[in-house]
């Protein structure tokens, strides 16, 4: 049994998609997920796919969501929903589960060298395949979480680029960093940290155009100049290349 909480909810079963339902079923799913082997209240559920004014047949309903999520991985091995006095509890292995994989890995790497830590690091990164709960649109709570995710991620971008630099070791910072640059050009640092990787890989021009674009984009969306690190990267740069 494998779950995904990264560009879709889904589940799987020996290579199987299992047929799972509409939307809040899922969101409800997520939310079970995301606490896993912990009860997880009815309240809170109802709070995962509504965002305001649940209506008064919400309770009723997550009860049927779980239900038929229960029948749904009933005939798959390694997840059950139990019942629990407060609400529902969902029995699995984390390491099934992408998103918490996901954060074992990035912990783990925090008590790592370079080396290790950044193999760990590309590990997580991995297992990403779209934004957190990407079809949620759900309530505050499962948008809150995909929000700590989505800066999980960012984090480990940034610390693996950083450990990839330490080693001398520019070309393998470079993909990682643009991916995430070209969906967000606000994210400075690692602005920053792909330009430093441009230029040591010799490819300065890059560089130089890359905060060229930035400032650009700051000054017409945001109607702000660069910041600090990142006027210091340039800087930098400009006077290495002199």
């Amino acid at each position: 049994m494998e779950f995904r909480l990264f560009g879709s909810i889904d589940a799987c079963a020996g290579g199987r998609r299992l047929e799972l339902g509409p939307r809040k079923r899922r969101q409800v799913l997520a939310a079970l997920l995301l606490d896993l082997n912990r009860p997880v209240p009815v309240e809170r559920l109802i709070d995962a796919v509504w965002e305001t004014d649940p209506p008064d047949s919400a309770r009723m309903t997550v009860q049927g969501h779980v239900y038929r999520l229960r029948r749904a991985l009933a005939g798959a091995e390694g997840a059950e929903v139990e019942t629990d006095p407060s609400g529902y509890v969902l029995r699995a292995d984390p390491e099934r589960v992408n998103a918490l994989r996901f954060r074992r890995l990035i912990a783990e790497a925090a008590g790592e060298g370079d080396e290790a830590g950044a193999a760990l690091l590309e590990e997580a990164l991995e297992l990403w395949r779209g934004a957190a709960l990407g079809e949620s649109g759900g309530g505050r709570s499962l948008e809150v979480a995909a929000v700590e995710l989505e800066e999980a991620r960012l984090a480990a971008v940034e610390e693996l680029a950083r450990r990839r630099l330490r080693l001398g070791q520019p070309e393998r910072a470079v993909a990682p960093l643009r991916a995430i640059v070209t969906a967000g050009p606000h994210q400075e640092r690692l602005v920053s940290l792909l330009m430093t990787a441009f230029y040591r890989v010799g490819r300065q021009a890059e560089a130089l155009e890359l905060y060229e674009r930035t400032r650009r984009l700051l000054a017409d969306q945001l109607g702000v100049d660069p910041g600090p690190e990142l006027r210091a990267t340039f800087e930098s740069l400009l006077t290495t290349q002199a």
